[in-house]
């Protein structure tokens, strides 16, 4: 029944015109902003605990427009995985940064849970080879929906498993690109304590061990939504040299510092509500 409902409602935002579906989302934002829940109440911890120079008022703000985004992205999924892309790549009004594509080499791109990161996805899998490193979602017929969308889209799955991690860096050796979501806390046995916004957080190691040693190209890109019905806008970012470290964890704390200085510049874009520090702040 869970499955039946999650995917028939995705499918049903997707059949919406993305103007319609982003405008509900903004509705759905501004309710949860109003109302009791976990999720305004994690969106607001994470914002004070990551972005303590702004004044009281500014951070409300900030939750507020972040709630909005985060509603607006969950109400996108619909059309990123049931609509044909070449529709959902017609919503990119400005592309910055395409040049960093144009000679094929083995690529590790970072896209943090920031704007609409599905989007970036897809759009990055129509300019070159790109494997995407995913974790299955827990009920089947929405994981098949996913895995569906992605494929259509013209991206290679890895799942998080050593089969996966194996399927990424085969796709390396071919010269091809691979993206990874960087901003999730793994496990701990995949994950090493750094800082992110100035915070200790578990951070994954993965990105940082397939670029350790090797002349790899690294990248942050993301899609940055212009706001209800008005598109959005890529960019892509070359970090390599900034994230090429002699030490694993000097490696993963410029990646951490390289999409916390995104963050910063757009804040409200940010899916803040996911429990970034639950392994370190919020023990004990």
């Amino acid at each position: 029944m869970k499955s039946f409902l999650a995917t028939n409602i995705i499918r049903l935002f997707g059949m919406l015109p993305m103007g319609l579906a982003q405008w509900v989302g903004a509705l759905v934002g501004r309710c949860l902003y109003w109302l009791p829940n976990k999720t305004k109440q994690q969106t607001q911890l994470n914002i004070q605990r990551c972005l303590p120079h702004l004044t009281p008022t500014q951070q409300k703000l900030v939750t507020k427009q972040s709630l909005a985004h985060t509603a607006m992205a969950m109400m996108e999924m619909g059309h990123n995985w049931c609509r044909k892309p070449g529709a959902n790549l017609a919503r990119i009004q400005n592309i910055t940064g395409q040049q960093l594509l144009t000679e094929a080499k083995p690529r590790i791109v970072l896209t943090p849970h920031f704007g609409n990161w599905e989007l970036f996805a897809t759009w990055l899998a129509n300019q070159v080879p790109l494997t995407a490193l995913y974790k299955p979602a827990k009920l089947e017929a929405l994981d098949k929906l996913i895995a569906a969308g992605r494929t259509t889209s013209g991206m290679a799955l890895a799942p998080a498993s050593a089969k996966g991690v194996l399927n990424l860096k085969r796709a390396l050796k071919k010269q091809q690109a691979i993206l990874i979501l960087p901003d999730q806390e793994p496990p701990a046995k995949s994950a090493i304590e750094v800082k992110f916004f100035d915070q200790p957080a578990y951070t994954m190691t993965l990105a940082g061990q397939l670029a350790k040693g090797a002349d790899i190209q690294i990248l942050l890109g993301w899609a940055q939504r212009l706001g209800p019905n008005k598109g959005f806008n890529v960019e892509l970012l070359d970090i390599t040299k900034q994230c090429t470290k002699d030490s694993l964890e000097d490696t993963v704390q410029a990646m951490n510092d390289a999409i916390a200085d995104l963050i910063r510049q757009h804040p409200a874009q940010y899916q803040w509500e996911y429990r970034r520090f639950k392994q370190t702040l919020e023990q004990g």
